[in-house]
């Protein structure tokens, strides 16, 4: 998975009006250097957002379903 990807991701999701992205903005519990943190919530957030159909966890076969809650220190997913 390239950072590249992972950002389009994180655009697309927090772009389509559809995933509440206001925890990682800079100044969010959820605001961190690590992409791969900010864009798995922000493609759960789409997921959620979206009405929780699998589909709607593709982003182009870049992303996955997890059974455990994703949320970390004071990040809570949705």
């Amino acid at each position: 998975m390239t950072t590249e990807k992972l950002v389009a991701n994180i655009n697309y999701a927090c772009g389509s009006g559809l995933a509440d992205c206001k925890a990682i903005q800079e100044d969010g519990p959820c605001y961190s250097t690590d992409v791969i943190k900010m864009a798995s919530y922000a493609m759960n957030a789409y997921y959620y957002g979206a009405g929780h159909e699998e589909f709607n966890c593709y982003f182009d076969s870049s992303g996955l379903i997890v059974q455990h809650d994703p949320s970390y220190d004071d990040c809570i997913y949705p």
